[in-house]
């Protein structure tokens, strides 16, 4: 349970949360990876990346709820002041994941194309 409190929970469940959302968002282009017209990519990957949005909209409310729950349960403190090194640590992060979150689907696109031959998709 100590894990869950850690600063590499929440750095794994980010890199994990920016991998799954972005495979759900581009799996219609999985489709036509895969042989499928567009028309049809889009109609099969539709309820997927509806799905993945959905997803992604509870998670963030969750997260949020159970983020003011914690704080809520903690005693209220004296608030010390936040150093320049913590802000911009702060700020480096999300910097990062905002990339993060257009960099991934669009390397796991072109990684992709490159590898369809490759990439032996029959049973």
């Amino acid at each position: 349970m100590k894990f869950l409190g850690s600063q590499s929970a929440f750095i794994l469940s980010v890199i994990f949360g920016i991998f799954v959302f972005g495979a759900g968002l581009t799996s219609p282009i999985w489709f036509i990876l895969d042989g499928m017209g567009p028309v049809e990519a889009m109609q099969a990957g539709t309820p997927i990346v509806t799905a993945t949005i959905i997803g992604l909209c509870l998670t963030t409310i969750l997260g949020l709820i159970l983020y003011r729950l914690r704080r809520a349960d903690t005693p209220a403190e004296v608030e010390l002041p936040t150093s320049a090194a913590d802000d911009r640590r702060k700020h480096l992060i999300v910097h990062v994941v905002t990339m993060l979150m257009f960099i991934v689907p669009f390397l796991t696109i072109i990684l992709g194309m490159l590898l369809k031959n490759v990439i032996d998709a029959e049973p």
